[in-house]
């Protein structure tokens, strides 16, 4: 049975948040019901069967707003974010991505509209054949040796800013990332927590130097009477 991921956060979204009740019951079944691209072949009539509710397909349409990108003449919907939450960056030259990478590079309207390339190392979706991965495996050692570090922002400051978080980390908590993956984590719950935010990611890094913590929080946690630290590029030279 195919598994993927689900953002726990998903109801807090605006775009889900306010949908009807029957549309966001919807929004799920396309959730599972889409292929690993995040593509469904429209089939409402069949997805109002399962549901129990008629869905009319123009007020659906216009219901489910920017949950969905309508493309091939109608025949498909794209579920917006679904790759972005699902794997981060698409890298060509991981092969568990290839299938994804064929079927979006074949509408052109969708890589136009929804870029796959945020600059992170995101969750894999689970959503991939079994034998396919069996055969993998045997190279899966191989390649976690050459994992590649993504940073979120590709500035000149955040590449010093992440040193110097990880040179604080080792001198104030005798810490170091003991895998690729494990940093890679690190920087995708900053991203998240700063809302893709470089100067609130900034803000965050120092926070957590201010006060001597081994994590980063969100600034609405910090202490009172506590003052935001800004970051500049001055504070590098």
């Amino acid at each position: 049975m195919p598994k993927r991921f689900i953002d726990t956060d998903i109801f807090k979204k605006r775009s889900i948040r306010a949908l009807q009740a029957p549309y966001k019951l919807l929004y799920i079944y396309l959730f599972t019901d889409c292929n690993n691209a995040g593509i469904w072949e429209v089939d409402l009539e069949v997805a109002g069967v399962k549901l129990g509710f008629e869905f009319d397909e123009p007020e659906t349409i216009k219901m489910m707003g920017s949950a969905i990108t309508v493309f091939d003449r109608g025949a498909k919907w794209y579920l917006n974010g679904f790759v972005e939450f699902q794997y981060g960056v698409l890298n060509e030259a991981n092969r568990a991505y290839k299938s994804v990478i064929d079927q979006l590079s074949r509408y052109p309207e969708i890589m136009q509209n929804k870029p796959l390339t945020r600059p992170l190392q995101g969750c894999k979706d689970m959503d991939k054949d079994k034998d396919k991965d069996k055969v993998m495996d045997k190279d899966k050692d191989k390649e976690v040796v050459n994992i590649e570090i993504i940073l979120p922002f590709q500035t000149e400051n955040f590449n010093k800013l992440w040193t110097l978080w990880k040179d604080y980390k080792k001198k104030e908590h005798k810490f170091n990332y003991k895998t690729p993956q494990s940093e890679q984590a690190a920087l995708k719950q900053l991203s998240e927590l700063s809302g893709n935010d470089e100067r609130k990611a900034t803000e965050i890094v120092h926070q957590s130097m201010a006060n001597g913590w081994k994590g980063f929080f969100d600034l609405k946690d910090q202490p009172k009477g506590k003052q935001k630290i800004t970051f500049t590029a001055e504070d590098f030279k």
